[in-house]
């Protein structure tokens, strides 16, 4: 998923793999020319590291915005390539929109 995910967006946002909070200090690190991070919360991610990647995401919207907007994407272990992929472009290209966090199943 991840390479899939890469070649589709390339530089349009900046990609963060999250599977525990060490997402938090990559999101803050995360390079900022895109305009947009995009945080990945892969199915594989236990329920309370999954949970506090989530509670997250508002937050960090807030501390990086006006300049970079924050969103997520929750994948379950089955989630289909073709949804993930089309719920990232809606992200990266819905530029009113950050602090969201879209589950795909």
């Amino acid at each position: 998923m991840r390479a899939a995910l890469a070649a589709a967006l390339g530089t349009r946002a900046a990609l963060v793999f999250g599977d525990d909070l060490g997402a938090v200090a990559a999101i803050r690190g995360a390079p900022r020319d895109s305009g947009i991070v995009l945080l990945v919360i892969d199915g594989a991610v236990g329920a309370l590291d999954r949970a506090m990647l989530r509670a997250a995401v508002a937050p960090l919207a807030l501390e990086l915005a006006p300049e970079t907007r924050l969103a997520a994407l929750d994948l379950t272990a089955d989630a289909e390539r073709d949804a993930v992929l089309a719920a990232a472009d809606y992200l990266v290209s819905a530029r009113s929109t950050t602090g969201q966090v879209l589950e795909i199943r």
